[in-house]
């Protein structure tokens, strides 16, 4: 049996791209790592 899997991925744009963005096709995160993991660690406790 066949199938296909489907894969919809949604990014905000936060800043406007830059010319890493443009030449590479990939997003930089600006969010510092430390800010990010408290912040999952609190949607944790809830």
């Amino acid at each position: 049996m066949k199938y296909f899997l489907w894969h919809l991925q949604i990014i905000p744009r936060l800043s406007a791209m830059a010319g890493f963005e443009i030449g590479s096709d990939l997003s930089i995160n600006p969010a510092v790592p430390e800010d990010t993991a408290q912040f999952i660690r609190d949607l944790s406790e809830k």
